[in-house]
């Protein structure tokens, strides 16, 4: 029976000590293997498609590009300065005017009406006045009778002032050279006062709108020149930075640039899109 025990306790100790050899073997090659895979990682060139030292951004030939929006030099909504019929609406959307041209015309023969018969008022009121400040000349008339003829005059001038600035709005000339956009009544209508008429653009000097990174300001000043792709007409044209924006943007850490084009394109018209492509900076 002691014999047996032995023989059973030799064999256990031999499997122990063969396991616990096999196990060294074992993390003894993996450490060799973790020390090659190391080597071929330090050995292995860097992702040249990354430099970080000017951009911290992909290198692309896209980095210095960005888009923008032909903006007219101003947009117009002209509205109803009184509520009467349009009689004119020469100008359809698209068509071009010039400066001081009719582009709407209002039927005020009641405000012109109304303007007459103030102008009757004033005329008697003002008798009237004339006739009271005789009579306090003679003794007749007393100093308030003649301040409240005087006030009567000053409410009908008032009353005739303020028809004949209405009637001045019976006609919308143009404030500018530029094209109708919209119009947003027709003759024969009677709009309210202040409801829109004609929306017409200025695009006589068209203008970029960019957004770039604020980064850019490093190189990008006034002046600095750049190529614009439009879309629509697969073309690109010369353009220079006008003005910079007056503020970064502190969550999207950008800025607005206006641009303008070198040579007005004669093609290109206000809403069109394209691409802003940037020359590389020099340092």
């Amino acid at each position: 029976m002691k014999s047996t025990l032995l023989i059973t306790a030799c064999f256990l100790s031999s499997a122990v000590v063969f396991g616990s050899a096999a196990h060294a073997g074992s993390a003894s090659e993996a450490v060799t293997k973790m020390s090659d895979g190391n080597a071929k990682a330090l050995a292995a060139p860097k992702d040249p498609g990354v430099d970080k030292s000017k951009t911290s951004s992909v290198e692309t030939k896209d980095k210095y590009d960005a888009r923008g929006v032909v903006v007219p030099n101003a947009e117009v909504t002209l509205a109803a300065g009184v509520s009467a019929k349009i009689d004119q609406l020469p100008f359809k959307a698209g068509e071009k005017f010039r400066k001081g041209d009719l582009l709407v015309g209002f039927n005020c023969a009641r405000q012109q009406a109304d303007l007459r018969g103030a102008k009757a008022s004033l005329g008697k009121v003002s008798s009237f006045y004339q006739g009271k400040k005789r009579l306090k000349a003679r003794g007749a008339a007393g100093g308030q009778e003649v301040r409240e003829a005087a006030a009567d005059v000053a409410t009908a001038t008032a009353t005739v002032d303020g028809l004949r600035e209405i009637i001045t709005l019976c006609n919308i000339s143009a404030p500018f050279n530029g094209r109708v956009v919209e119009r947003h009544a027709e003759t024969f209508e009677i709009p309210a006062t202040s409801a829109p008429i004609l929306t017409v653009v200025d695009d006589s000097a068209l203008e970029l709108d960019l957004i770039v990174p604020s980064k850019w300001l490093r190189w990008v000043k006034a002046g600095s020149t750049f190529d614009f792709a439009v879309d629509e007409l697969g073309k690109s044209y010369k353009a220079r930075v006008a003005r910079l924006g007056a503020k970064v943007d502190a969550v999207s850490q950008t800025i607005r640039l206006t641009g303008s084009f070198v040579t007005r394109p004669g093609t290109v018209l206000a809403g069109m899109s394209g691409t802003a492509k940037f020359a590389p900076p020099t340092n």
